[in-house]
């Protein structure tokens, strides 16, 4: 709990909108990928009723693929605002020390750089430990879509056999 608390502390204004920004993140990344578990173990399973022809056949292929475009954009949008996020609050940092140098005689403007500096890497970091995690997960979804695709073109083929 003393990690979170100094990463907040540290992390200045910046650091609120990325936590914010990795909620939202990663709610829709599992909700992705929860959906395409369902219609793998679905699909492995057993074939279902309403797959037997190509047309449904294809129509499942197409509302699958739907469902990765709608959500792969926005997920795509936050995947590359988290590090954005992370240079605001890198400049802000800097912003921050090179003010208090230029403000504070000797001492405080050390300890003031050493604050600045803190959150210059703090934001950086969790810019990008929450871009990168993200894109990762999209891309295992990615695959699990093209699993699941695959395993539908079998179905098509075992229906006109």
């Amino acid at each position: 709990m003393n990690q979170v608390k100094e990463l907040l502390e540290n992390g200045g204004p910046v650091i609120f909108v990325i936590i914010a920004l990795s909620v939202i993140l990663y709610s829709r990344c599992f909700h992705l990928l929860l959906f395409f578990f369902k219609v793998e173990r679905a699909l492995r399973s057993r074939i279902p009723e309403d797959l037997t022809d190509r047309e449904s056949i294809h129509a499942a292929q197409g509302r699958l693929e739907q469902a990765f475009r709608q959500q792969r954009i926005p997920i795509g949008a936050m995947i590359a605002a988290a590090p954005l996020l992370g240079l605001l609050g890198t400049v802000t940092g800097m912003i921050r020390s090179f003010g208090s140098l230029a403000q504070f005689g000797n001492q405080r403007s050390m300890e003031g750089l050493a604050k600045g500096i803190s959150e210059v890497l703090v934001d950086t970091e969790s810019g990008l430990a929450v871009a990168i995690p993200a894109l990762l997960l999209t891309y295992y979804a990615h695959r699990l879509l093209q699993k699941s695709l695959l395993r539908l073109g079998t179905i098509e083929t075992l229906a006109k056999g």
